[in-house]
């Protein structure tokens, strides 16, 4: 099920928006201090001689990054009827952060910094078209962090925030309270199992998911419990679809393996991704390749090149090479399979070549060498980053991807390029990833091509 904000509708109308004008219009005339605020944010001390609705509809429109009312009714008529709201990103992160990240993002676009521009000109439709970040405020920097952590206002970013962070810790004191619980499904009492609440199942379902969840237990890619006692808990829990999200996330093979056949739905669309999505992203290729044996969600050239499959990588060009229209009708999402909505990308743009780039990298993350060899062979650069500058060099080192890399190295990929976050080369991509065995044979293999490709 969809962590979906706990306020709006799945489909927000404008009768939806009508009525939020209204109520804000009220609440601002009872003296309510909330709406006070949002009101003074937005037309300062004017609102102090008069506040009518249209000025409540003003406000609704500006906090949704738009110049009028009617701009932003044109909007929200003008989308599809089926067009989800964003759902929640957010696992318990404190609003101080979001508040740190759009400081920062304000000083950058105070610099007109090119990519802090790039970001204002995708999220804050009033200025789609601003050469120059002099006349921005504070609340536009907090509405482009808002939009990319998947929620249409800062108002509504920061209540999610907080109701999360009090989700976490109810969730946290109820795996407390099944401690018990997780001690009988490590030993395989299925007869106690049985007695537990649906709820209780839920709960156990997901900790299970996670590496380390269950008190004292390291959970790698094997099951790691009775398996007829995880079979009794899946008879009694209300879904998989979000034990099957998570244990994608972590790495969870086996777990990820018997939630599937037990009924979970691998195109199942949880916390903004699907299940394959998160496996491409996080890199679990063992993963990709059996989520992708029950179904390629979402169809897209870059999933296709995840899965190394070449065929349907193919079939997304027509005859004089061009891209299909429905090769990029999904497109990655770094942020949503992080689980975070932290910044991992510029706002992606309709440029086929940031499209084929997304492919390529991703192919090189998974290995997939045919396709990296495909793409090479049509003219692709080695370095394309279409990531904060991550090239599919960078992207290819920490799964030890050695003949990708080779190949890489021997198409004139630039091992001494820095992506945009760390500020790393290639040589710092391979400390960073491998530093737990730097003397491994992999490692020292990787080192060995980077370094004869950097003399």
């Amino acid at each position: 099920m969809s962590a979906r904000h706990f306020e709006l509708p799945a489909h927000p109308n404008l009768e939806y928006y009508r009525k939020q004008a209204k109520h804000l219009h009220r609440a601002y005339a009872a003296g309510d201090a909330a709406a006070a605020a949002r009101v003074a944010e937005v037309l300062g001390g004017r609102a102090g001689e008069r506040f009518l609705l249209s000025d409540a509809q003003f406000v609704l429109a500006q906090e949704h990054g738009f110049r009028t009312w009617a701009e932003f009714r044109a909007h929200v008529e003008g989308r599809s009827t089926t067009e989800e709201r964003p759902v929640s990103r957010l696992m318990g992160i404190r609003p101080g952060a979001y508040v740190s990240m759009a400081d920062r993002l304000l000083a950058e676009l105070r610099r007109n910094d090119p990519g802090a521009l790039r970001r204002l000109r995708a999220y804050v439709p009033r200025h789609a078209i601003a050469t120059s970040a002099a006349t921005v405020e504070l609340r536009d920097a907090r509405l482009i962090i808002a939009r990319e952590s998947g929620f249409p206002t800062w108002r509504e970013l920061v209540a999610f925030t907080e109701k999360s962070r009090r989700d976490l810790d109810e969730r946290q004191e109820e795996r407390r309270r099944l401690h018990r619980e997780a001690g009988a499904l490590l030993a395989g009492d299925t007869d106690r199992l049985a007695g537990l609440t649906a709820e209780q199942a839920d709960t156990l379902l997901e900790m299970l998911a996670g590496p380390e969840t269950i008190p004292g237990v390291r959970l790698e890619k094997e099951l790691g419990v009775p398996r007829a006692a995880v079979e009794v808990l899946i008879g009694r829990a209300t879904g998989l679809d979000a034990p099957l999200i998570r244990a994608v996330r972590c790495d969870r093979v086996e777990y990820v393996r018997l939630l599937l056949a037990a009924g979970a739905d691998p195109g199942a669309r949880i916390w903004g991704s699907t299940p394959l999505e998160n496996a491409v992203l996080s890199g679990g290729t063992e993963l990709v390749d059996l989520l992708a044996g029950h179904g390629i969600v979402p169809r897209a050239l870059w999933t296709y090149a995840a899965c190394g499959r070449l065929d349907l990588v193919q079939s997304c060009f027509d005859a004089d090479g061009g891209l299909r229209p429905g090769a990029a009708s999904a497109r990655p999402d770094l942020a949503d399979a992080a689980g975070g909505g932290f910044l991992t990308r510029l706002p992606p743009t309709d440029d086929p070549e940031e499209i084929v780039g997304e492919a390529f990298v991703h192919a090189c993350q998974h290995g997939r060498i045919e396709v990296v060899r495909w793409f090479l062979d049509r003219g692709v650069d080695p370095d394309v980053a279409p990531y904060l500058g991550r090239t599919g060099l960078h992207w290819a080192i920490p799964p030890g991807n050695v003949e990708v890399i080779r190949l890489l190295l021997e198409r004139g990929a630039d091992p001494s390029i820095r992506d945009d976050v760390f500020r790393i080369d290639a040589d710092g991509w391979l400390h960073m990833s491998h530093a737990a065995h730097p003397h491994d044979p992999v490692t020292r293999q990787i080192h060995d091509l980077i370094e004869a490709r950097s003399r």
